[in-house]
């Protein structure tokens, strides 16, 4: 550690995820997002397999993490299916047309993951365990009216690793979230991805301006070193 402004601030990758202090988050890694078979592959046409490709590096991340004794967070988008709650600006902002003629942003947020459906659970390559920790969430980012502040501060967490989908979006704003709650915040840069290549590209260089963004096999390495 070493001090600035009278304060004791990590002074390595190590430090910063120290397995006593950090969670790993894993944002909206669900069958409607991410399966070949799930909403946005059949209703929307989109090519998943961004989407997927950091299904491995997630595998590793979570078994390493189980190993190092980490609180292990699955976040799920949640949708109503009977829209009582939706806000209405929700829906506009999906419904707007795009600049340069790209139609609207995908439906997936008003017409899947509706809680409790196939669709709705997390791909099966990274099924959570008895013990972990999941938040239902229906915006964005996962510390936006939920209880997700409460749980971690009540586990001595003091950071978070963020993982998942999508990288411009989901995991954005839950970094954004965690940093404004106060808690040290790290991106995988290899364990985050979006549909949308410029989008991710995009989305990727804001975050890596911001925090912390170690790859997968650094953040292992360093957890093993931290245990």
């Amino acid at each position: 550690m070493k001090e600035a402004f009278g304060k004791l601030i990590p002074d390595s990758l190590e430090e910063l995820i120290d397995p006593k202090k950090t969670a790993l988050v894993i944002v909206d890694m669900q069958n409607d997002l991410c399966s070949p078979e799930g909403y946005l592959a059949v209703h929307d046409g989109q090519d998943v397999s961004p989407n997927r490709s950091i299904i491995e590096p997630l595998k590793v991340l979570i078994e390493k993490a189980r190993q190092a004794g980490l609180p292990i967070v699955y976040v799920q988008y949640t949708v109503d299916p009977t829209h009582r709650l939706t806000n209405p600006a929700w829906v506009y902002n999906h419904l707007r047309e795009r600049p340069g003629g790209k139609g609207h942003i995908t439906l997936v947020s008003l017409e899947a993951c509706f809680e409790g459906t196939w669709g709705w659970e997390v791909i099966p390559e990274l099924t959570p365990e008895p013990g972990d920790i999941i938040i239902r969430k229906n915006h964005l980012g996962a510390f936006w009216d939920t209880n997700l502040d409460k749980i971690l501060r009540g586990n001595g967490i003091k950071g978070v690793v963020v993982t998942g989908t999508a990288t411009s979006g989901c995991v954005l704003d839950t970094a954004v979230g965690a940093a404004a709650h106060d808690y040290f915040t790290v991106i995988v840069k290899d364990a985050v991805a979006t549909n949308d290549l410029e989008a991710h590209e995009l989305g990727l260089k804001f975050l890596m301006e911001r925090y912390d963004s170690p790859s997968s096999e650094e953040v292992v390495t360093a957890w093993a070193l931290g245990s």
